[in-house]
């Protein structure tokens, strides 16, 4: 069996949906899961989401309720990550598993990334793979390393080599150290993903198509073009899915944390036109206002902190 899931809560239901109805037309062989790191919502119809199955993040067998405690939102959805991974290999019979975030839209068949399963049993994207021209605003080349050279809004695992000893390691990590403190060394899940070719250099392939997981990180070196009812990037390789990281629909712009703008990229505005069009039709009006049944209330970073002294 081959899995596609993704993580998220009840106010990113409209992007999940857009995801996985992208999945299910490029990945039909594909099972699709979603956890949900949230309560159920009396005034959501999870039914009204056909072909996916939804597993609460609190049934995986991890001490959620501590987690509870001491992650936010970000840190929490991100924590559980390598669990989920392992719970669909273990519990589900999964053999290839794909990971993307819910603001990820697929443009071309998953086949292009399965075939690399055929040399490697882990999947990496770069956030950029050419320098950035210094000026001012972000990105620039620092960023990635307090955050990672890695954008884990994607990751594929399959069945064979170092994958279950990468989940076992990285799972201990993120449940334990998965806050968000860069001025530590700590970057949610996502920082740790930077030794994965180290521990693991037989087993990790580092995907370099442009095609694969652009992004508002990575326009100073990707443009789109649009021809035969598919996107080009930079006129050479298939748009295969992007990350609409930051969007927010009400704004309607690239996003509120880069320096790129419709103006300064014209090229992805058409892309984000019909994402914001995809995202009214799917309920991000219903689904957006939708408070988290896990409100922080006190995190246990700074206990941590003493302890270490």
């Amino acid at each position: 069996m081959k899995a596609a899931f993704t993580i998220c809560t009840n106010n990113y239901l409209a992007q999940a949906r857009i995801l996985f109805s992208s999945i299910q037309e490029f990945a039909k062989d594909y099972t699709c899961y979603l956890f949900l790191v949230d309560e159920l919502h009396p005034e959501i119809d999870y039914e009204d989401f056909p072909g996916i199955e939804f597993i609460l993040a609190k049934t995986l067998p991890i001490e959620f309720s501590s987690l509870v405690k001491k992650y936010d939102i970000v840190e929490l959805n991100t924590c559980i990550k390598a669990s989920a991974f392992k719970h669909l290999f273990n519990e589900k019979g999964a053999e290839i598993v794909h990971y993307f975030d819910p603001d990820i839209e697929l443009f071309d068949e998953i086949t292009h990334l399965d075939i690399h399963f055929e040399q490697a049993s882990i999947l990496l994207t770069p956030h950029i793979i050419t320098p950035i021209p210094w000026q001012d605003g972000s990105p620039n080349e620092n960023l990635f390393l307090n955050h990672g050279l890695y954008n884990l809004g994607y990751l594929g695992l399959t069945k064979k080599g170092d994958y279950m000893k990468l989940l076992d390691w990285w799972e201990n990590r993120t449940l334990n150290m998965g806050y968000n403190r860069t001025r530590h060394g700590l970057f949610v899940d996502q920082l740790w993903i930077n030794y994965v070719p180290l521990f693991f250099p037989g087993s990790t392939k580092i995907l370099f198509d442009q095609g694969c997981n652009m992004g508002p990180w990575n326009l100073h070196e990707r443009s789109l073009s649009h021809k035969d009812n598919k996107f080009l990037v930079n006129n050479s390789v298939s748009l295969k899915f992007y990350h609409f990281s930051s969007y927010k629909y009400n704004q309607h712009e690239i996003s509120g944390n880069y320096r790129y703008t419709f103006a300064s990229n014209p090229d992805v505005k058409p892309l984000y036109d019909l994402y914001q069009e995809k995202m009214i039709a799917s309920g991000v009006k219903l689904y957006s206002g939708k408070k988290w049944a896990y409100e922080q209330k006190k995190p246990f970073f700074s206990k941590f902190l003493k302890k270490k002294k």
